[in-house]
């Protein structure tokens, strides 16, 4: 095979790629998340990690529940932890679409024992690929003191 036919070929092959549809919007009928967040500012701020279960409910409105974890700024490195529900609004607008979420529950601290928490959360996720999106947002977090801005990633798998 000669160098012109190889060189068509490979041109033939990028165009067919660059030519394909895009990953198909996939229906958000239960999903599992892994999230990233930073609340607080400055010197306060607590990074922290959550796993998110979602489950469509009717319209646009899913049914959320997440596990969460995050460091609590001066308590010599101890965490705080809760467990909240919500509901997450999220349209079908294709590849790119708007987010909103409210959760309540609560948070257990180190020496503070529990307390009421929550999240109102506004966002943006892409749906990356068939059953994968990514998610970036910002809101307000609170878990018994006064709220506090939160910046969040996530990733997501639907199924």
């Amino acid at each position: 095979m000669t160098t012109t036919h190889l060189g068509l070929r490979a041109a033939l092959v990028l165009l067919a790629l660059l030519t394909a549809a895009p990953a198909a919007a996939q229906p958000p009928n239960r999903a599992i998340s892994l999230q990233a967040t930073l609340s607080g500012a400055g010197g306060a701020a607590a990074p922290g990690l959550s796993l998110a279960a979602a489950s469509w409910l009717e319209w646009d409105l899913e049914a959320t529940a997440r596990l969460a974890w995050r460091s609590a700024p001066r308590t010599g490195g101890r965490a705080a932890a809760g467990a909240l529900a919500g509901l997450r609004w999220a349209p079908d607008t294709g590849r790119w679409r708007p987010v909103l979420s409210l959760e309540g529950g609560a948070a257990w601290g180190a020496a503070r024992g529990a307390a009421a928490a929550g999240a109102l959360r506004a966002g943006l996720e892409w749906l990356a690929r068939r059953d994968w999106s990514l998610t970036a947002g910002a809101g307000l977090a609170w878990d018994g003191r006064a709220p506090a801005a939160e910046g969040l990633l996530a990733a997501t798998c639907y199924f």
